[in-house]
């Protein structure tokens, strides 16, 4: 479940560093199952999403070589470099979290709330989170999810932070 989660981004990472979609595939997946098989030398004391990510620009930097293609230490350096967000991106993003945590607590219900948070954050699927919550409603949670969305679309627009189209 954990890998799954990195997939995306390791595939990504991989077809950025080298090129080619289909040799990026072949290492994202020889990543993961690297990673699988020595998860238990994995350190918990720091980020998994680094460890992981060191993985792959070993491996990378191993196809690239096998290429013979050559390497510059500027090169080298993008490899390793940190692509998180700068402070400034960062606060900024963090602004905008708590503008939206804000919006959410003010125009849906509990039962809204919890429906988007289970579908956008947890990511699980309609029919789990009528099941889990017990919606009694005829399309369960997606009727919940879309009144949701509805109610957010419309006080963004009055708050004139978006256009309609934007949420859509």
């Amino acid at each position: 479940m954990l890998l799954s989660r990195y997939r995306k981004r390791v595939l990504i990472w991989c077809w950025r560093v080298i090129g080619d979609r289909e040799l990026a595939l072949d290492l994202s997946q020889e990543v993961l199952l690297n990673a699988y098989q020595c998860l238990e030398n994995y350190n918990h004391d720091g980020r998994f999403g680094a460890w992981l990510f060191t993985i792959a620009r070993n491996r990378c930097i191993s196809e690239l070589r096998r290429q013979r293609v050559p390497i510059d230490d500027e090169a080298v350096l993008e490899l390793v470099a940190d692509a998180r967000p700068g402070p400034d991106e960062e606060y900024e993003r963090q602004v905008t979290a708590q503008e939206l945590f804000r919006l959410i607590e003010e125009t849906l219900t509990h039962i809204e709330q919890d429906v988007l948070w289970l579908r956008c954050y947890e990511g699980l699927s309609v029919k789990l989170i009528t099941s889990r919550l017990g919606i009694q409603e005829g399309t369960g949670a997606r009727a919940v999810l879309q009144r949701a969305r509805r109610k957010l679309r419309w006080a963004l627009v009055k708050r004139k932070r978006l256009t309609p189209g934007v949420l859509e």
